[in-house]
């Protein structure tokens, strides 16, 4: 389990960042997001052959740790809920919510403890979160009891190689890499979904050739030295079941 301490300190990591992105969006310095709407899409595709087109029009679906606007703003269908535990931050920053579809339903709350009713929701969704959190454990419990027993999570988060793996838990003990608290190889998330629930019915996996590729060719110092040591992530995708309701 991750501290009270350390998960604080991610947490000011991400208002920071999104707070950085609002005044570049507000000044126009930057494009408003457009990475949102090719992971719908990306998302879109990969659950293509478990989610009908009749599914997705009765299909309520969350996100948990949405971020100032989310996935859910850029999926044509479905009743959609987002929650994130500095939503009460977001709705302050004008230039965040603006790009917000009006019709998803925000609400502040961690996913350790979401105040939703078990068994209400057919697609759940987690993407590029569970490396962030507190208590990751308490995370997936909570989505697996919110799930419809047939219902599906889409998955996806930063991995490592496993010597990757080996260095970033020392930078994110010494507080190097701020935001992320906990660290994942494609064989440990497996794992860890299993060990919580979940079946991954597919899976798609990054390349970490072409990952390492482009931190190479980044213009960042920070990027290139990440290449150099074996650090590049790349990232993992699932599209899991509840166990107990394998397709």
């Amino acid at each position: 389990m991750i501290t009270q301490d350390r998960w604080r300190v991610a947490q000011e990591y991400e208002r920071s960042f999104w707070q950085n992105q609002a005044r570049q969006i507000a000044a126009g310095a930057v494009g408003q997001m457009s990475w949102y709407s090719w992971k719908a899409k990306l998302m879109e595709e990969h659950l293509s052959e478990f989610l009908r087109p009749q599914m997705k029009d009765s299909a309520v679906v969350l996100e948990v740790g949405s971020g100032p606007v989310g996935i859910a703003s850029f999926l044509p269908w479905g009743t959609r809920y987002a929650v994130d535990p500095l939503e009460d931050f977001y709705r302050s920053e004008q230039a965040l919510c603006q790009l917000r579809d009006k019709t998803v339903t925000y609400s502040a709350g961690s996913g350790e403890r979401l105040q939703f009713e078990s068994n209400t929701f057919s697609l759940v969704v987690l993407d590029n979160v569970l490396d962030h959190v507190h208590q990751a454990s308490e995370v997936l419990h909570e989505i697996g009891r919110v799930m419809k027993p047939d219902g599906l999570l889409y998955f996806a988060v930063n991995i490592h190689t496993t010597w990757g793996a080996f260095l970033h838990r020392i930078l994110s003990r010494l507080k190097i890499d701020r935001g992320h608290p906990y660290t994942f190889t494609a064989a440990s998330i497996r794992a860890f979904l299993t060990a919580h629930g979940f079946a991954v019915q597919k899976e798609f996996i990054n390349d970490y050739r072409k990952a390492k590729e482009q931190d190479l060719k980044s213009a960042a110092l920070k990027d290139k030295l990440k290449a150099y040591a074996g650090l590049s992530e790349f990232i993992y995708y699932a599209v899991c079941a509840r166990r107990e309701a394998q397709r």
